[in-house]
């Protein structure tokens, strides 16, 4: 079995992350949207503003597994997950970099209680599984659609 590697992203590696969340977006996704909220998704998860968004306080941890790029997770404080992609199912890979994320949170916001989500309609049932609680019914906002979720901070992620 192939050790997956966990680590924050590196400067240079934008391009590749986001190759990542655009195979997974077109694959499972994009087919809930109409073309104006698949644009405004692109305008978000692109090379360029990844970059300028790690500018900020904000950080991506990605997953490696013989040396292949498998899973990403996004973060902004105080508490949310803006973007969650894996390409290789059912072997924890979305729990760890939450577990990851979690705890590189926690460095800045010892307090951290919740995270928070807007997720896609496709991945609702993965964030329930990692422990997500819906908050509110489906929304829609610049023609993409989502379920507001959050996960309270518990004894589970420690």
């Amino acid at each position: 079995m192939d050790l997956i590697v966990f680590r924050e992203m590196k400067a240079g590696e934008e391009q590749t992350v986001c190759d990542l969340v655009k195979q997974v977006f077109n694959e499972f996704v994009a087919l809930d949207y109409e073309n104006d909220g698949i644009e405004e998704f692109f305008r978000f998860a692109n090379p360029d503003a990844l970059k300028e968004r790690m500018q900020s306080d904000g950080f991506v941890l990605v997953a490696f597994k013989s040396d292949v790029l498998v899973g990403m997770l996004e973060f902004f404080p105080p508490d949310i997950i803006a973007m969650l992609f894996v390409t290789v199912r059912q072997q924890g890979i979305a729990k760890e970099l939450l577990t990851q994320a979690i705890s590189k949170a926690r460095l800045s916001n010892p307090n951290l209680s919740k995270l928070t989500v807007h997720s896609s309609t496709y991945a609702e049932a993965i964030y329930q599984q990692l422990g997500f609680q819906k908050t509110g019914e489906i929304a829609a906002e610049n023609g993409i659609t989502y379920v507001p979720m959050e996960l309270l901070l518990d004894d589970q992620y420690t």
